[in-house]
């Protein structure tokens, strides 16, 4: 009997190396960050609250402050070490005061009013039947017109096209990182990741209630999405 998927615990464990080994996993890792930035960036008050959902070791976060310098940021993330290895980076940039950082999911976000979020990379370890919670939770806590940033590995996996973008993306893996790392992480890609299309994100996104949503990112399987919350 194989051994239940558990993202806290995987993400535990790659927290000591998941700067080093990120931008060799994820096609475009620092571009989709970057253009999520820049939307956020040109869109949002100088004086804004912006939520990062899944913060990780705080690169996106502690990028948001330093560019950002009237900015303050909560990011939450299920993984204890990720935490800890993002609070060293932020008390480092001495970033403390504009950062807030919660261990835990979004349920664990008290604050509302948020003028931005993102989620990047996130829900595709969420379950099917739970995402649609986690999208309208995040709803909940942004205010009117707010700008929401998602993207996440989502395709058809009965599709021709999925295995060949599959095929493509362990070719980009194999550049740089060992033959059985990526034979580990292709399994993990086929059988861990919750998958739905583009079209049931679209269709879920509307239901949560956002509009003017825009399919701005495609890299492969991954694919980004902008809207805003209804006023």
């Amino acid at each position: 009997m194989s051994e239940t998927y558990d993202p806290e615990k995987r993400f535990n464990e790659r927290a000591r190396i998941y700067d080093d080994e990120i931008d060799k996993i994820i096609p475009g890792y620092r571009a989709l960050h970057d253009i999520s930035h820049h939307i956020l960036k040109t869109t949002l008050p100088d004086d804004a609250y912006v939520l990062v959902g899944g913060s990780g070791t705080g690169k996106e976060s502690i990028g948001y402050a330093i560019e950002n310098p009237g900015w303050k940021i909560t990011g939450f993330d299920i993984a204890e070490e990720m935490i800890k290895k993002a609070s060293s980076k932020i008390e480092q940039n001495e970033l403390s005061h504009r950062i807030e950082l919660i261990h835990g999911g979004i349920n664990d976000v008290l604050q509302e009013d948020f003028d931005g979020a993102t989620s990047l990379l996130v829900a595709h370890f969420i379950p099917k039947e739970e995402k649609e919670e986690f999208i309208k939770q995040i709803y909940f806590r942004l205010k009117p017109g707010a700008k929401f940033i998602i993207a996440d590995v989502c395709n058809d996996v009965d599709s021709k096209k999925f295995e060949e973008f599959l095929s493509a993306w362990e070719s980009f893996q194999l550049q740089t990182r060992d033959k059985k790392e990526v034979e580990e992480m292709f399994s993990h890609v086929r059988k861990d990741l919750n998958y739905i299309t583009v079209e049931e994100t679209s269709t879920l996104l509307k239901s949560c209630g956002f509009v003017n949503i825009q399919h701005f990112w495609k890299s492969l399987l991954i694919n980004g999405f902008v809207m805003e919350k209804a006023h």
